[in-house]
């Protein structure tokens, strides 16, 4: 309990950036393995990844035993990120800008041409035929995405894109078909997701790659905020499907 208010108490004291440390400690999904007034070092078994935020040589030294075979890492902090890299041998990276809804308010989506629904098990092969991104990890990873809730926009009783949630809690999964874009239909969804999230008492957060312009104008757009500070995701070489969620 002492290293769980201690893990809190540093996270806390810039939120934004360490959002998804605090959803999966909200959730009651991850492990404090250490706790400090310099880091923080957690393992998320749902996501199947360890979390760090590391403000000092101690600190980070003090967790590289625990990291040690660690398939997937999340750092929070750059200065650390190249050492990571070699020290694991994590040399597939994913820096990303944390994007959240701090408003303690839900927002209202966007009127459109349509409606919003939540998806059933019996829309994971559409999903995965349609969804952009090759990484998703296949079908029995959109079945897992569809039990943790999506969302799809229809037009006309037409299905126009969805959205849904990656294992850590982050909001992604977010697709457009082509006939629907320029319609406003991603703020729609990305919104959607958001209220989807409070409701259930989740962070509404994601995660844009840092060089993802059209993504991240339209989190400002739809009235995220995004963070200072970049977060970045390490993998060995094959990688997986789970890390920044709008890219």
């Amino acid at each position: 309990m002492e290293d769980m208010q201690t893990a809190l108490a540093y996270l806390n004291q810039n939120r934004l950036l360490y959002l998804d440390m605090l959803e999966v400690l909200r959730r009651g999904s991850a492990e404090v393995l250490q706790a400090g007034a310099d880091g923080v070092l957690l393992y998320d078994w749902e996501g199947e990844e360890h979390m760090l935020s590391a403000r000092s040589r101690a600190a980070l030294e003090g967790m590289l035993p625990a990291l040690a075979g660690s398939e997937t890492v999340v750092g929070h902090e750059m200065w650390y990120r190249d050492e990571l890299a070699e020290r694991l041998g994590l040399w597939e990276e994913m820096p990303c800008y944390q994007a959240a809804w701090l408003s303690p308010e839900p927002p209202e989506p966007p009127p459109f041409a349509g409606e919003l629904r939540p998806l059933g098990m019996e829309w994971a092969p559409f999903v995965l035929e349609h969804y952009s991104n090759s990484a998703i990890g296949g079908l029995p990873h959109v079945e897992e995405a569809l039990r943790r809730g999506m969302l799809g926009a229809f037009v006309d009783g037409a299905p126009a894109g969805f959205v849904g949630f990656h294992p850590e809690g982050t909001i992604g999964l977010l697709e457009v078909l082509p006939p629907y874009r320029r319609r406003g239909l991603g703020e729609v969804l990305l919104l959607g997701a958001v209220r989807l999230a409070l409701a259930r008492g989740q962070y509404a957060f994601g995660q844009v790659l840092v060089d993802n312009a059209p993504s991240l104008a339209l989190q400002r757009k739809a009235g995220m905020t995004i963070s200072a500070e970049t977060l970045y995701w390490l993998f060995r070489p094959e990688g997986t499907e789970e890390g920044c969620t709008w890219s």
